[in-house]
């Protein structure tokens, strides 16, 4: 009897067997992995068009529209490979730092939930409105006509200094500069017209209950409707101060 030969036989049969019982549980373990990752729901995504309309809502909301002919609200779009998770809660909007409600402007979107997150995004604001502008070319010192103005609406954001909604506020005005036709009149073009001129004789009226009565002097400085300038009465010598009426008339009381 061969006896290594039947050992050999024996310990051959028994790794064939191991191998073929190892590759089944490798199976089975591999088959088990999948199953239990295939029934993990995968994360559910903030959807991107809802984070840009809220922005647009806040906005939207927080503009006084009341004070402009028109106002239109440019939202950018997000990276589309931001991925954020689903928020459960409603969404928070503030002004980021330095922002404002007109021009180019960005907005904090939070979710405050448990996991939060945050994100930026921003907008351009076009805010609308009649602004007094020339109707034809106006030079330095003219006195402002009715007929030189014209109301045309403008994006107020692009606009940096002071400027004119009504006409009225800038009749009888004088220009400190020429301009031309089509110029948005701004308040640092304008001042009142002068109505006393420095060195000019002027009629010095006393006014009190029951009586007035009218002086001659000297203007000491120039002026215009409604200013404080001091005059010389050419009688007494007397340095007095009254207030500008009209032209060339200064009264005290």
């Amino acid at each position: 009897m061969n006896t290594g030969s039947t050992q050999i036989n024996k310990y051959t049969l028994f790794s064939f067997f191991f191998l073929i019982f190892n590759s089944i549980s490798n199976i089975a373990l591999a088959s088990s992995l999948a199953s239990s990752q295939t029934s993990q729901p995968l994360p559910t995504l903030h959807n991107h068009q809802n984070i840009t309309e809220t922005a647009r809502q806040f906005l939207d909301a927080n503009i006084d529209k009341s004070q402009f002919s028109r106002v239109t609200i440019q939202m950018s779009q997000l990276d589309s490979r931001l991925r954020l998770a689903q928020c459960p809660l409603p969404l928070t909007s503030t002004l980021a730092p330095g922002s404002q409600f007109s021009g180019k402007t960005t907005v904090h979107i939070r979710c405050n939930s448990t996991s939060p997150w945050t994100v930026y995004i921003s907008a351009q604001i076009q805010l609308y409105g009649k602004v007094v502008q020339t109707l034809t070319p106006l030079g330095r010192g003219h006195i402002l006509k009715s007929t030189d103005l014209v109301l045309v609406e403008e994006d107020l954001s692009r606009i940096r200094y002071g400027y004119f909604t009504d006409k009225n506020n800038l009749i009888g005005k004088q220009l400190r500069r020429q301009l031309a036709q089509g110029r948005v009149i701004k308040a640092n073009y304008v001042k009142s017209k002068t109505l006393v001129k420095r060195g000019e004789l002027v009629s010095i009226i006393a006014e009190n209950t029951g009586y007035s009565v009218k002086m001659t002097g000297t203007a000491m400085a120039s002026g215009a409707l409604g200013d404080r300038i001091r005059v010389k009465n050419t009688s007494s010598k007397r340095i007095i101060e009254g207030t500008i009426k009209e032209v060339g008339v200064v009264s005290i009381n």
